[in-house]
């Protein structure tokens, strides 16, 4: 092969298979190539710091050529990389088996091209077995044939190269301090340039809401002016580093970087459209008939924050290099063995869905839960919190509250007026009429006091006197009102039996004792009440 061109040679080495494994093919490369961008990446590092040798693994080539030539083509496809080769490493596939690309044979991954002369040369990565690191990813024969022509008329210098025809911007940023430099004031100038625009957008917006009046989208487009601002800095960034003729390396480095922060940036906007359109939701129905959903709108909008982050830490993970696939296929699996291991959590979160689905209670309602009453607080995913009458705090798992009987104090529309009056035994049935038929009289008259359900009847007789029983339906749900009412009536009542000539009945026990005299024993009783003594003995 000594007399065969170097096009020819590589065009040999592709031709060639490797030869079976022994054995299962090792899961993970020690250089990482198992990925496209693993390969990429770990080319350049491997160059940059200076291990050529290692560098060459990554190339497709017989081992006769890589230990003959392998070593001066890995520096200069590093030069080609540096110097014409046109795309964002960042957005290398980090997938074992790459991802689809139109035009594209499918074991061949394509990260961009060397720009010479406006004349493009694509740059492919072949997907390969190795007996000893199983599937891995390599530059691809056709890339290592074209490396040398290529390094020729770059290296003359009469070549125009790369994406950027700025050259006084690259003669004026020849250096690694004024690189530096231009990199730090960036960022100001980035973040000024995207306050400029965030505000040409309100300014665009203000003059359609004012059109529109819609008074929605200025209070939207105020909140959105901070998180707007920080993503478009970071595009404006992005589009600064076009111009600063930096190494591939760095691109990749500074592209990850202001990646997650622009992903930072896109969650905080999230965040705060989730928070308007939830508050401004809430507000609507809070004014109007729909008023009960504000307590689901609440669970939405933190439902819709939990998917953000989310959203957010896979997108993070994916910028970083991380093959995010496995993660989604690991929230399938740890799903289902979190359904198992927190069967009450789940049990709680779908037991607030249940609650606020059926709108059984809302937060500012009075309920009573069990023997307790208190005010609804908070309905959050786990529990809901009541503020009892003694003013502490009450927290009942929402998966218990769905399974038990809630009364709804706030939504009665009427309120309950039942007691039972004590009638001293001395009462006579003339009175008893009177006092019945006055009372009667008494709760019909009301106008806040129901007839439908009005009842005054003598009901049976206790240790202590007559019972009176008197039931009806005060006109309010209101707890304080039905408690005035309820005043009055007992008041009015007192007088009333004060007026038929009775009284009420005192609780009351006869004591007999016995007294000897001459051999004769005499039984007495004797009226032992601590309050009143009625009647003779």
């Amino acid at each position: 092969m000594q007399g065969q061109s170097l096009p020819q040679q590589a065009e040999n080495a592709r031709d060639e298979k490797p030869p079976a494994a022994s054995g299962k093919p090792v899961a993970s490369d020690a250089l990482g190539r198992n990925t496209p961008n693993g390969t990429a990446v770990g080319f350049l590092e491997s160059v940059r710091n200076g291990r050529y040798r290692e560098a060459s693994q990554f190339l497709q080539m017989s081992q006769e050529v890589r230990a003959r030539s392998g070593e001066s083509i890995a520096r200069q496809l590093y030069f080609l990389m540096e110097s014409a080769f046109v795309e964002r490493v960042g957005i290398i596939s980090s997938h074992l088996e790459g991802s689809p690309q139109i035009g594209v044979p499918r074991d061949h991954q394509r990260i961009g091209v060397f720009r010479i002369n406006g004349t493009d040369t694509n740059v492919d990565l072949v997907h390969v077995s190795d007996p000893v690191s199983g599937e891995i990813w390599l530059f691809s024969s056709q890339v290592v044939a074209a490396v040398p022509d290529l390094f020729t008329q770059v290296e003359s210098g009469e070549a125009e190269v790369g994406r950027s025809r700025l050259q006084i911007i690259r003669r004026f940023l020849n250096t690694g301090l004024r690189r530096l430099l231009a990199l730090v004031l960036l960022v100001p100038i980035s973040l000024a340039l995207g306050w400029v625009a965030s505000y040409i957008v309100r300014a665009i917006a203000r003059l359609f809401a004012r059109w529109r009046s819609a008074s929605f989208a200025r209070e939207v487009l105020k909140s959105l002016t901070a998180p707007m601002t920080l993503v478009l800095g970071v595009i404006f960034y992005q589009l600064g580093l076009f111009f600063l003729d930096l190494s591939v390396v760095t691109r990749l480095n500074y592209h990850r970087f202001t990646g997650i922060v622009l992903v930072l940036g896109m969650a905080w906007l999230v965040f705060r459209l989730i928070n308007v359109w939830s508050d401004q939701a809430r507000s609507r129905t809070l004014d109007s008939s729909d008023y009960k959903r504000g307590s689901i709108i609440l669970l939405g909008q933190r439902i819709a924050k939990v998917l953000a982050v989310i959203v957010a830490g896979l997108l993070t993970l994916s910028i970083l290099g991380f093959d995010i696939t496995t993660a989604i296929a690991g929230l399938g699996i740890g799903s289902i063995a979190l359904a198992f291991a927190a069967q009450k959590t789940l049990e709680n979160l779908l037991g607030g869905v249940s609650i606020l689905g059926d709108e059984v209670i809302r937060i500012g309602e009075v309920c009573r839960i069990g023997d307790r009453e208190g005010t609804v607080e908070d309905i959050s995913l786990r529990s809901t919190r009541f503020r009892t009458l003694a003013g502490t705090v009450l927290s009942v798992p929402n998966g218990g509250l769905a399974g038990m009987n809630l009364e709804n104090i706030s939504r009665r529309d009427k309120s309950l007026f039942h007691t039972t009056i004590g009638l001293r035994y001395d009462t006579t049935p003339d009175q008893l009429r009177r006092l019945l038929a006055a009372i009667t009289s008494l709760i019909r008259e009301h106008p806040k006091v129901g007839t439908q359900a009005l009842r005054v009847r003598l009901v049976g007789f206790s240790e202590t006197g007559l019972e009176v029983e008197v039931n009806a339906q005060i006109l309010t749900g209101n707890l304080d009102e039905f408690m005035a009412i309820r005043e009055q009536l007992l008041l009015r009542i007192m007088e009333l039996v004060s007026d038929a000539g009775t009284g009420l009945a005192m609780p009351s026990r006869l004591v007999y004792t016995s007294e000897k005299g001459g051999g004769e024993t005499l039984p007495q009783a004797h009226d032992v009440s601590p309050r009143l003594r009625y009647g003779s003995f």
